[in-house]
């Protein structure tokens, strides 16, 4: 047996995904020994499979990407995203596939992490500076745009640059 790394293909209601599979590989036959993460490889490449099957709008492995890109567990992921307690185990493990909004909503999170820090307890700004300046582009031309700007009124600095 040598260790290395085996072309497989894993399969799922007709849908397959091949992968490279580490491990101690017999170079004659089939057989082989899977070792602690060795197993990671085949979850994952299996994951992926069950979601392509179920069509979900985003892969285990990006919605894992984005969950561990703004530093939380999977349990937190769902207050801060949404879904529940329970949310982004069945996320990441295909078994349940998130919602066309929730896919976004982390691809967003992947580009922007920062958007989704909660702050330190007693640190929170509300609004911060970026909110108000999202708020000012959002409203530009609408009806609200005069109370805002009473509000949250744009600094000299931030009219030299606008």
């Amino acid at each position: 047996m040598r260790r290395g790394d085996k072309r497989e293909t894993v399969t799922y209601k007709g849908e397959s995904l091949p992968y490279l599979q580490p491990g101690w590989h017999c170079e004659t036959g089939d057989d082989g020994v899977l070792e602690g993460s060795d197993n990671d490889y085949h979850d994952a490449a299996l994951h992926e499979v069950m979601a392509r099957a179920k069509r979900s709008p985003i892969s285990p492995l990006m919605v894992r990407a984005a969950r561990e890109a703004v530093g939380v567990s999977q349990r937190e992921a769902g207050r801060v995203f949404g879904g529940g307690p329970t949310a982004f185990y069945k996320y990441e493990t295909a078994k349940s596939v998130p919602s066309g909004g929730m896919a976004n909503l982390l691809r967003l999170a992947l580009e922007r992490p920062d958007l989704f820090k909660t702050p330190a307890r007693g640190a929170f700004d509300f609004p911060s500076a970026q909110d108000a300046e999202l708020l000012r582009r959002a409203i530009r031309n609408d009806q609200l745009n005069t109370i805002v700007r009473r509000i949250y009124p744009q600094t000299d600095k931030e009219k030299q640059t606008a």
